[in-house]
């Protein structure tokens, strides 16, 4: 129990690391509908005269909400009667700290939607049902998913996840700026991004690029480093630091030079500076994740692109998450909830094009490769990298989380990266054993 408990901890700590980046800061729930955030949603046709009444827990608090909700509302039309998904909303750390409560009390909804860097945590703890079956069964088959984020939910050989989107990073590029300075294409690698952002300070009062001292640098500092052949983490015992390697020294390096080298980005950028600097048309260049979209989209005067984030190294490689289906274990299986639950999982993937346009690049091919979702042009531009997930271990958070600290004070001129990374590798594998046992 004490092994539990210990899990419990590090896993919200884990989780909170990867949940701020799903949504803007200033879009995320203020807490004022209902306790502490949450909210159940009423949602057309009459829920509960259905014969099946699902619950889905989710933590789509911000304006995604909006588009999720109007794909249960068609699913529920379309069941009218014969299934019917009622829903509760919760920010994500409530949602992940109730999600275990509810479960192990054998009061857990029928459906969430769980970050995939979660899952194995939960899983190993036997609070998830294995899909493989039950998505045989329905038709749900990898080759309908992008390869790397169907393989990323699983977890010691069984299924536990089914990829309802990928986000990535993406480049944003501001479009005036980069006329005034002779270019009509974003960089596409470091040094084309090192000389556009000296040409844009050369011929404009704006700064190459803002580089964040906060978060999403460790982002950054993942896709850099898989750019360069790095590891995170080691995959055999999901508990080694890999990172503290030449290869990190080198992709961490080339964050810093940005600052201090060429001098294309400010030092010491305040948290969620480098977002202000590009909405306002200080920065040429801002990398972040596709969850960006729909504020800048609304930003009054920014004329921008989105594009793949330039490669730091000698491979194309992109840090990228994923909100995933999963379904809590229940103390008595229900054959035919789970079968409904099931098709409601099914419906949402085969018509995510809506979930698309909230800023999300969908997982399966079928609406990845559609009209529809190639005239969404932010969507499909950061669509069109090579995506690395985080390996699926339960102490993943655990020994990569210290790279966080670690990152900003190498851009803050503090530490070396070789210092950084050894220190965070250190503290990583020290949480991570300390976790695991």
């Amino acid at each position: 129990m004490k092994k539990y408990r210990k899990w419990l901890m590090t896993a919200s700590a884990a989780a909170l690391l990867t949940v701020v980046g799903c949504s803007e800061p200033e879009q995320q729930s203020s807490g004022e509908d209902g306790v502490d955030g949450e909210t159940e949603t009423d949602l057309p046709g009459d829920v509960e005269e259905a014969e099946i009444t699902l619950d889905f827990w989710n933590g789509f608090t911000g304006p995604d909400g909006d588009d999720i909700a109007q794909i249960i509302a068609e699913f529920n039309e379309l069941h009218e009667g014969e299934i019917a998904i009622r829903t509760q909303t919760m920010p994500w750390d409530n949602f992940y700290d109730q999600y275990r409560t509810v479960v192990t009390s054998g009061e857990a909804p029928d459906i969430a939607v769980m970050h995939l860097d979660s899952i194995a945590g939960y899983a190993r703890y036997d609070l998830l049902t294995p899909l493989d079956e039950l998505a045989a069964d329905i038709g749900l088959e990898a080759d309908d998913f992008i390869t790397e984020v169907w393989e990323a939910g699983e977890y010691e050989g069984s299924r536990y996840g089914i990829p309802l989107d990928v986000h990535p990073l993406a480049l944003y590029y501001n479009i005036d700026l980069l006329e005034e300075a002779g270019y009509s294409e974003p960089p596409a690698t470091y040094d084309e991004l090192v000389e556009m952002s000296l040409a844009v300070q050369e011929e404009t009062d704006a700064y190459g690029i803002a580089m964040p001292v906060y978060w999403p640098s460790n982002m950054i500092f993942y896709s850099s480093l898989m750019s360069h052949r790095g590891q995170s983490v080691d995959a055999e015992d999901g508990i080694t630091p890999l990172y503290n390697s030449p290869e990190g020294e080198e992709a961490l390096q080339k964050m810093v030079d940005l600052v201090f080298e060429h001098e294309v980005s400010p030092s010491d950028v305040q948290a969620d500076g480098e977002v202000t600097l590009f909405r306002q048309g200080n920065s040429a260049f801002h990398i972040n994740g596709i969850w960006m979209i729909s504020g800048f989209e609304e930003q009054d005067g920014l004329n921008f692109a989105t594009a793949p984030v330039p490669q730091f190294g000698s491979e194309e490689a992109v840090w990228a998450g994923s909100h995933n289906f999963v379904l809590p274990k229940q103390e008595e299986e229900d054959p035919e909830r789970l079968e409904a639950s099931m098709k409601f999982i099914q419906y949402v993937s085969e018509n995510s094009l809506q979930w698309a346009k909230a800023g999300q690049v969908p997982a399966t091919y079928s609406v990845l490769e559609s009209d529809e979702f190639q005239e969404l042009e932010h969507q499909y531009n950061a669509s069109q990298q090579q995506f690395v997930f985080p390996p699926s271990s339960p102490f993943y958070g655990d020994a990569w989380g210290p790279t966080g600290p670690a990152v900003d004070e190498a851009m803050l001129g503090q530490l070396t990266p070789a210092e950084a990374l050894e220190r965070a590798a250190r503290e990583g594998e020290e949480n991570a054993r300390d976790a695991s046992q």
